[in-house]
């Protein structure tokens, strides 16, 4: 083998593991409501689950509770690699007195949830 091509391999090889070690930004950034009132809800208990195809990836999930203005904001690192699985998002919110609701890959906007009867 000549140097050149040791070279090209050698570029080659430390490229394509840039692409197998892929991390990326994920941001979750909701605002949750009264579905009557539409005013905000705080201390919401707010679960993520994160899932791989039909693998869940539980070191990516995470919780937490809405703020005063109901604002639920996080940004975490996920390691999505070079898979061809698609990702998904499972939020699931909870507060005494509302109806308990899951969203699928809703991460950003605003979430109404519905008072108990």
């Amino acid at each position: 083998m000549q140097l050149k091509e040791v070279r090209f391999l050698f570029v080659l090889l430390v490229a394509g593991s840039f692409l197998c070690a892929c991390e990326g930004p994920k941001y979750y950034s909701i605002t949750v409501v009264d579905k009557t009132t539409h005013m905000p809800l705080d201390s919401v208990f707010i679960k993520v689950k994160v899932f791989a195809g039909d693998a869940e990836k539980s070191a990516y999930n995470l919780q937490g509770y809405s703020d005063s203005k109901g604002n639920f904001i996080r940004d975490e690192m996920i390691g999505y690699g070079i898979g061809i699985r698609r990702w998904d998002f499972f939020m699931e919110y909870s507060k005494p007195g509302y109806e308990s609701i899951t969203e699928k890959n809703k991460t950003e906007g605003v979430v109404e949830l519905q008072p108990s009867r």
